[in-house]
């Protein structure tokens, strides 16, 4: 591998006491912008990353658990300013003060040994939401979970769509630029499915797209998208209209290393950034700066004295990076 190498430029840093990288929730795409999501003494608490590349929050918001003790399970921010949240047996929704605006039950995932959770976030129109959760049973078979749309003023089921996935941990994500564009992952025992939903002609409908086994990665702008290789043996982007693009970790890294991480993504129109490393969960990888089209490596990062497994592009022309507590604001110099 030839390239450049370039300085990483640090911009500002946060304390966000709570996050961590490794919830499902942890990171989003919402109402175009991103997100953080972090759990504390009995809290949800949801910042906003800043438009103004100086600061890393424009403000942080809390909401109390459904569940204290027993984790939040998939908390999503609302274009009013609420949060919804998907736990175990029940979807909540609070409003901008905090206060539960209502609650759909569900049957309850599996329990403990399973890795069955729902997820949930607002559809482009912001008047429904779209939320994963267990199907009816029937005997000798059970046909998939499900996708479904609550009214989200009231809380009433409007329509719904099986899936093809069962008893899976699912991830609702949106692209930045393109708010017709909802992905869901579903990650199954033994298979990994993506989905693009849509809602249209009052016809709720998941199609897959690209590979099993490749779920969708990081931030997705102007259309396009890109999915990653379970094992992070290979990278690959999709845009309507435009050829599908796909490079193997052994043809474009150097030898022994592979994608790593869950989040490369588009650092700008131009730009793709992503971790790479020996191992899935190593904490010393590289972090390289791929063409937008083509995904070769065009150069790689140096950081002043701190390092991330996982960075998250911003689309803006920054990242961020984690180390415990604190979450860090940078850009090429």
């Amino acid at each position: 591998m030839d390239c450049t190498r370039f300085a990483a430029e640090l911009m500002a840093q946060e304390e966000f006491p709570g996050f961590a990288l490794h919830p499902r929730d942890a990171w989003l795409v919402r109402d175009g912008a991103c997100w953080l999501v972090a759990e504390r003494t009995g809290e949800v608490i949801v910042g906003r990353v800043d438009e103004d590349s100086s600061r890393v929050l424009t403000r942080q918001r809390r909401w109390p658990s459904p569940r204290p003790g027993a984790g939040h399970g998939f908390a999503s921010p609302l274009p009013d300013g609420g949060l919804a949240v998907s736990a175990r047996d029940a979807i909540t929704v609070y409003d901008a003060e905090g206060q539960v605006r209502w609650t759909y039950s569900h049957d309850a995932w599996p329990g403990e040994g399973n890795i069955g959770s729902g997820a949930c976030v607002a559809d482009a129109s912001g008047r429904l939401l779209l939320a994963t959760v267990t199907g009816p049973a029937q005997p000798g078979s059970y046909p998939g979970d499900l996708c479904i749309a609550l009214d989200l003023a009231g809380g009433r089921r409007v329509m719904q769509t099986v899936l093809p996935s069962a008893s899976s941990g699912y991830t609702f994500q949106r692209s930045l630029t393109d708010p017709s564009q909802v992905f869901l992952d579903a990650a199954g025992g033994d298979t990994f499915h993506s989905l693009v939903i849509t809602v249209e002609d009052d016809a709720l409908r998941a199609q897959p797209v690209g590979l099993e086994d490749e779920p969708f990665a990081g931030l997705s702008r102007d259309g396009a998208f890109l999915k990653l290789d379970v094992g992070g043996e290979w990278l690959s982007r999709y845009a309507l209209g435009q050829a599908d693009v796909s490079v193997d970790a052994e043809d474009v890294l150097p030898e022994g290393l592979r994608f790593v991480g869950y989040r490369p993504g588009f650092l700008d129109t131009d730009r793709v950034l992503a971790a790479v490393g020996k191992e899935q969960d190593s904490q010393d990888n590289r972090h390289l700066v791929l063409d937008g089209r083509t995904l070769q490596p065009v150069a790689e990062v140096d950081y002043p004295g701190t390092n991330c497994f996982d960075p998250l592009a911003l689309g803006d022309g920054t990242w961020l990076t984690v180390e415990g507590d604190t979450v860090r604001r940078w850009r090429t110099a």
